[in-house]
């Protein structure tokens, strides 16, 4: 890391990103401090509302004759206002020298605040209210008396604090989305025209010709190019002379791009979808959301093997931009959804598509590397893709709860036509050879894959409970639990964030600390048991702390998943045979691939009637259970295994 900070492009991007950073921080910082001028006072009038709410039918009933001291329903009112707005405190009735009534807080306690100094604050607030004793107290007159509608004075500054984080997520993403742009373009018009340049002057040193191509050069890359071929005798070339190539790093704007797209749903999509179902199938609304959610999953895994048929057909450019143009159609149509059929036909089209862009940047990785550096290549694929799980769900959340859930989906059709025009220009002109593809599942690997009775222990007993805890309890139950809580889309898509930011931070370090131990079946045992056993405890959870109790099972899981996710690899991929191996190509893995994809399609699907049966709590916990049996019964299979020679399919 020391060296790296002198690297000239890791400071150039530093400093970059850091006054992306520091400007985008300042706008946000003034922004919140013009909102407040603007806020408070409509806040205050909607306490001032609410009291005049309470005042109207008050007096209405000492019109009717009923004296003030004898008034029935206080109570009621109180616990009707309440369940409006949350953030009331307390409600009093006094007939102008003593308290009457009074919910939320006591006569004595009520006098005390009352008599308690005014604390300072911004202007906005009507003669009638005040801020005391930490709460904004609105007192108006009765026909006889008063009322005082008394509210937490945290509510005043709860949206400036909501509004705040809001502006952190954006600023968070723009600094990633810049950083991504930058690196792309640093790489494509500094860093691959000298690596051209000093191609070229090594064959002119061992005494071979060179050609000079610098199609992306900026101006002083492409002037030293010319006075290099110029001293040496080599042919400078321009933009037309070879092919244009797109460097392996494009493939992490990509996939950013495409998975983004997707996640900006995601921390709503089950509300939505329930909304959708509740008004227009005559199904029951659980059930019919499990299937919106889960049928997204299950089209990806079947749509990926038949992209990889027109994969050599179209290439990786036209795949991609068919692929994109078809989620953007599916997005749209998401959006402007009328019926719950309508629904689940545009998801099933939306699924097509991302199935179909990500072949296409599989492909783009096989064909960008070989056998000594596909591992880098596909980590860079897999960073843009934790990259989008990251800031899609939190972005996706901030845009549904400022503008909409319906305009959201258009947002994100739009990011997707973005990522079809980004593909047409970074991988046009590539060449590949007709064996460079990805390839597809077969009847032949499904043959070869389940004679090993091995894989079929790691598929039952550990791939599929991971794929069905991270999306029936994370894609599904959490959304659905937190915001029938009443936490906002924005709440949810920070948490659902926690999951991509901990395995960002922790996969790296966990996966070598596998490689390590050697013990790949105790980890992913483990990795079981911790993503797990905090679901158990959700029944018993107070609701006070439901919030910090979900980020701390989100975390769970993600470190879990980010623990079994390489160490299943590892323990598939030896049970391959060599010959496989060493060809990219091993049918076991391929196979596990799959029915985790499909298997997480059904995660949805049976969290659905497992929440209208125990509540979605609950749920919570029946899933947690099954994937803590599942990990024990597959630590007692597995503890077989290390005195067993390894086993191979015939």
């Amino acid at each position: 890391m020391p060296r790296r900070l002198f690297d000239p492009m890791f400071q150039g991007l530093a400093i970059a990103t850091l006054a992306l950073a520091a400007a985008l921080a300042c706008v946000s910082w003034l922004t919140m401090a013009s909102s407040t001028q603007l806020l408070l006072p409509e806040l205050a009038r909607t306490a001032l509302a609410e009291a005049d709410q309470g005042r109207a039918k008050i007096d209405a009933a000492i019109e009717l004759g009923v004296p003030i001291d004898r008034l029935v329903g206080v109570d009621w009112l109180f616990d009707t206002l309440k369940e409006r707005e949350p953030d009331i405190a307390f409600l009093a009735v006094t007939d102008g020298e003593r308290v009457l009534f009074s919910e939320g807080t006591t006569g004595d306690a009520l006098e005390r605040l009352l008599s308690s100094p005014t604390e300072p604050v911004a202007d906005g607030l009507s003669s009638s209210q005040s801020l005391k004793g930490g709460h904004l107290v609105t007192e108006l007159p009765l026909r006889r008396g008063s009322i005082y509608l008394g509210h937490h004075s945290d509510a005043l500054f709860k949206p400036l604090f909501d509004n705040l984080v809001d502006a952190g997520v954006i600023v968070l993403v723009s600094c990633l989305l810049a950083f991504e742009v930058m690196l792309l373009v640093v790489v494509l018009n500094v860093v691959e025209p000298a690596r051209a340049v000093a191609r070229a002057l090594r064959l002119v040193a061992g005494g071979e010709a060179a050609t000079l191509a610098v199609p992306r050069a900026s101006g002083w890359i492409r002037s030293l190019a010319s006075r290099l071929s110029g001293l040496l005798g080599a042919p400078s070339t321009g933009a037309d002379a070879s092919p244009r190539t797109a460097p392996l790093v494009s493939i992490r704007l990509l996939a950013f791009l495409f998975v983004f797209a997707e996640e900006l749903g995601r921390s709503f999509m089950p509300i939505y979808a329930g909304e959708i179902a509740a008004s227009s199938s005559g199904l029951d609304a659980n059930f019919a959301t499990g299937v919106v959610v889960g049928l997204h999953m299950s089209v990806v895994a079947l749509a990926m093997p038949f992209a990889t048929l027109f994969y050599t057909r179209l290439g990786k450019a036209r795949l991609y931009t068919a692929g994109a143009v078809i989620a953007t159609i599916g997005l749209g149509g998401t959006g402007l959804a009328g019926s719950y059929w309508e629904l689940l036909a545009w998801r099933a089209v939306s699924a097509i598509g991302y199935g179909t862009t990500y072949i296409a940047c599989q492909g783009f990785v096989i064909e960008k590397t070989n056998s000594t550096n596909r591992a880098s290549g596909s980590a860079m694929m897999v960073g843009g893709i934790t990259l989008a799980d990251i800031c899609g769900p939190a972005f996706g959340g901030v845009l549904a709860e400022r503008f909409g859930q319906n305009e959201t989906f258009v947002f994100a059709a739009l990011v997707a036509a973005l990522s079809a025009v980004v593909a047409a220009w970074l991988m046009a002109g590539s060449r590949r050879s007709p064996d460079e593809r990805p390839r597809s599942v077969t009847l032949g690997d499904f043959a070869v894959a389940l004679a090993n009775r091995r894989l079929a222990v790691q598929m039952i007993f550990a791939a599929i409970p991971a794929k069905l805890l991270l999306t029936g309890f994370l894609y599904y139950l959490l959304p659905v639990t937190l915001i029938g809580d009443g936490w906002r889309e924005a709440d949810v898509g920070r948490i659902l964030m926690v999951y991509g930011v901990v395995v960002l931070l922790g996969g790296p370090w966990l996966g070598r600390l596998t490689d390590r131990r050697q013990n790949h079946a105790a980890v992913v045992t483990l990795g079981l048991f911790l993503s797990a056993l905090p679901l158990l405890a959700a029944p018993i959870v107070p609701q006070a702390l439901a919030l910090p109790a979900a980020i701390l099972m989100v975390a769970a899981l993600g470190s879990g998943q980010a623990m079994s996710i390489s160490a299943q690899t590892s323990m598939v991929v030896e049970m391959a045979s060599e010959a496989d191996v060493r060809h990219g190509h091993a049918p076991e893995l391929t196979v596990m691939r799959f029915v985790e994809r499909f298997g997480g399609g059904l995660g949805p699907m049976i969290a659905a009637p497992l929440s209208a049966h125990f509540g979605s709590v609950g749920a919570v916990a029946v899933f947690g259970l099954y994937a803590c049996l599942s990990a024990l019964a597959y630590a007692g299979l597995t503890a077989r295994w290390r005195s067993r020679p390894k086993e191979t399919a015939p």
